[in-house]
């Protein structure tokens, strides 16, 4: 009997090659177990069962070190690249079903409501009731990933996560200023505006870095203005920043969207000079000619970014 009578008949099935996988990744059986929540005999009875089906030796064992043969070495390689297809092919089979009810999987960043995204998407609704939206919160990182596999249909970020996302693709949806963001005591309050060069002795608080792109962006900026800022405190949620920005004499630069929240012992002075602050819209694209019919070839999505487009956030 060759391989593929033995796919085809189940005697090679996706949980034997799945257990193989868990096991080439850690090399300990005990570790690969415990991540499939299961006990040691049935892992190493599929694997086992998994060399007989291929007339092979895929591990090396002995009571203290386990190590990958040559022929398991390739499974391995070859058990990524079926994963990564079953992956994108189940993705991509739940998409076709989101087209066919009316579903649209939006990533998104809860602070795009700041921004009066909330208020667009209503008025959508209103005139294209047989629409569904699902939010799913997701980083700008972790929307692209989920772009790529088809498990959501538009990400939402900032411009600074735009940057470099090749081989998707970005339109620009909302623009909107930013703002000096400081304690109610602090000597800048009574400000009615602030230029970046009169920033140049204070200490700043940021988002963090690894979850803001917006920071690198801000921070480019303020050096191209003719300073490196003195970056004292990274936070992860815009609500800690605000605490701190409160309590301290740390200064910030943010959205003027942060606003729409009643922050208490802090204010929010215009900014001079500009940083492209905007939200963009991220979409599944190749080169520049698919980026141009994406929408186009599902009118759910044609309705929906020129309604965006026409309904700048407010």
């Amino acid at each position: 009997m060759d391989i593929n009578e033995n796919v085809l008949n189940g005697r090679i099935t996706l949980k034997m090659l799945r257990y193989f996988y868990a096991v080439s990744q850690c090399m300990h059986f005990g570790q690969a177990a415990e991540q499939l929540n299961i006990s040691t005999s049935p892992l190493s009875a599929q694997i086992k069962a998994l060399e007989s089906v291929l007339d092979v030796t895929l591990f090396e064992r002995t009571t203290r070190h386990v190590q990958l043969t040559e022929v398991g070495l390739i499974l391995k390689q070859e058990c990524a690249l079926l994963f990564d297809m079953f992956r994108d092919s189940v993705n991509k089979v739940a998409k076709a079903g989101r087209e066919l009810d009316n579903t649209i999987n939006i990533g998104l960043m809860s602070s795009v409501f700041w921004t009066g995204f909330g208020t667009v998407l209503r008025e959508f609704k209103k005139r294209y009731p047989q629409y569904t939206f699902n939010f799913i919160e997701l980083s700008p990182e972790m929307q692209k990933q989920a772009l790529s596999e088809h498990r959501i249909d538009i990400g939402l970020a900032r411009f600074a996560d735009t940057r470099n996302i090749y081989p998707l693709s970005e339109r620009l949806l909302y623009a909107e200023p930013m703002c000096v963001l400081v304690s109610d005591e602090h000597a800048l309050k009574m400000k009615q505006s602030l230029s970046m060069d009169e920033l140049i002795n204070q200490e700043f608080v940021f988002m963090k870095r690894t979850n803001s792109a917006s920071t690198d962006m801000i921070i480019e900026r303020l050096l191209a203005s003719g300073f490196y800022p003195k970056v004292t405190q990274e936070v992860i949620e815009p609500t800690t920043l605000m605490a701190v920005v409160a309590t301290s004499t740390m200064v910030s630069i943010v959205p003027q969207s942060y606003r729409q929240h009643q922050w208490h012992n802090v204010c929010f002075i215009p900014l001079k000079e500009a940083i492209q602050p905007i939200f963009t819209q991220f979409m599944t694209a190749g080169v520049k000619e698919v980026c141009e019919s994406v929408f186009s070839r599902n009118t759910r999505f044609t309705e929906f970014t020129k309604y965006q487009l026409a309904n700048e956030f407010e």
